[in-house]
């Protein structure tokens, strides 16, 4: 593509129409990924046991901890502050927004692997991690630098380069299986599943870098990039990139808390089952957790397509779209989540003993009804948040997140030791509700989209 040519060349096709094609290329990588996901369960769960299994689901949850901890979801900065100068030629502006962004990501992976280093040296009996793998988790932590790479992210989706977001999401669970089998011919350990765990987060990491990379030469836009890095500090210290783009660093700290929060939903449930119940729990709530995702995941998928269409309607001031798109948005997801459920709640039980057992499937059943339903729930309420997001409602979206964790991480904590397992489905669809209904009141109550200013 020549230096002349617009840097970004949008299909001719609008709203819902863009995300649910976005939806289907995603599916595509989902396709492949899920079934590839599961034999890699099942391999570990069968040559290790549960509780081995348990082990490295232990380790992983406390490393994506920390380093969503700390990730700024530098990708939505990104959208929503690279998207006019991109489509206005603006090199340079795109450039900058860019180099912050990818200094976010740095400062977030550095803080992440800082603190998980510290905690994993210091803390290790509160994490319930048994001694056999004290060493392994202390090194483990090397793998959360690999895990902030939300600006690559960001680039493809702004480039509607989905079809490369498909690919990139296959690597890590193809290197987990192809790992996981030699290590079966081999003889399997813990510590070696562990590395090939930290090998599979390194080897996407790489790959989602290479294809922004790529896309960035392909439209002229590494040119001067270098250079836009090394300006960057100066300008952040005198604060004139900050006064050129206007909310870019609360909107920034409030994607990093409404992120935080978040973990509340996320791989902390593993942490918790794995201090209060040990991890054979761990490792049941793991299997659980991600069947319940992988089921919900064509619905949720939706979100990851919904957050660039949003930006491009506010930034078009297309208000009537973008209220049209969050209602379509919730009827399809929603929809397509509620089937979902139905099917589990049919053939669920015969497929869950047929892939780990009995024991484990009598383990496991419940909880993973518990947490589909909470995906569920999820999905009918996921375009609340972008919507809040991309009105410039930063501070409400977190405020509903910080409200719920409020009262769902304490709930979590106690349902935990006095129910074990068996608590965290029921606490986690309460809390899920709470969550879109807190939502839901301040979308409802958001004065007209066409008095907010613009950014």
């Amino acid at each position: 593509m020549s230096a002349e040519e617009p840097p970004l060349q949008l299909p001719k096709v609008a709203g819902v129409r863009r995300v649910m094609s976005n939806v289907g290329v995603l599916l595509g990588g989902r396709v492949v990924n899920a079934p590839l996901s599961l034999l890699h369960i099942w391999m570990a769960t069968h040559f290790l046991g549960s509780y081995g299994f348990g082990l490295i689901a232990m380790m992983y949850a406390f490393a994506r901890t920390m380093g969503d901890l700390v990730d700024f979801q530098s990708w939505q900065t990104v959208l929503k502050y690279g998207l006019r100068p991109l489509t206005d030629g603006d090199r340079k502006g795109f450039q900058r927004v860019i180099a912050f962004s990818f200094l976010l990501d740095g400062l977030g992976g550095f803080l992440g692997f800082s603190g998980g280093l510290f905690i994993s040296i210091f803390a290790m009996k509160m994490l319930g991690w048994p001694p056999e793998i004290h060493q392994t988790g202390t090194i483990f932590c090397l793998s959360i630098l690999f895990m902030a790479s939300a600006t690559p992210t960001g680039l493809l989706r702004i480039f509607n380069r989905y079809d490369l977001i498909s690919i990139q999401g296959v690597v890590a669970t193809f290197v987990r299986v192809v790992g996981t089998f030699f290590l079966t011919l081999k003889g399997a350990s813990v510590p070696a599943l562990a590395f090939v765990w930290m090998f599979a987060e390194f080897a996407a990491w790489a790959t989602l870098g290479f294809m922004a990379v790529r896309e960035l030469i392909r439209r002229d836009l590494m040119r001067g990039l270098t250079k836009e890095l090394r300006d960057l500090i100066p300008d952040l210290l005198n604060g004139h990139f900050f006064r050129t783009h206007l909310g870019i660093r609360r909107f920034a700290l409030s994607t990093n808390l409404n992120s935080a929060l978040a973990l509340t939903f996320g791989h902390i449930g593993t942490l918790v089952v794995g201090a209060f119940v040990g991890p054979a729990g761990a490792g049941y709530y793991r299997v659980a957790s991600q069947i319940a995702a992988g089921i919900a995941k064509p619905a949720a998928l939706i979100q990851t397509t919904v957050y660039p269409e949003m930006a491009r309607l506010w930034r078009d001031r297309a208000t009537t779209k973008l209220y049209r798109l969050t209602i379509q948005v919730a009827l399809a997801a929603g929809g397509i989540g509620t089937v979902l459920l139905a099917l589990t709640l049919l053939a669920g039980r015969p497929l869950l003993q047929l892939y780990i057992g009995p024991t484990g499937a009598t383990q496991t059943m419940p909880v993973t009804l518990w947490l589909l339903a909470a995906e569920v729930v999820a999905v009918w309420g996921l375009p609340l948040e972008p919507l809040l997001f991309t009105t410039d409602r930063s501070g409400a979206a977190t405020s509903a997140r910080f409200l719920d964790f409020l009262v769902f991480f304490p709930g979590l904590v106690l349902v935990v030791r006095r129910y074990g397992l068996d608590g965290v489905g029921p606490i986690t669809l309460c809390g899920v509700m709470l969550l879109i209904g807190l939502q839901l009141l301040l979308v409802l109550r958001q004065p007209s989209l066409r008095t907010i200013s613009q950014p």
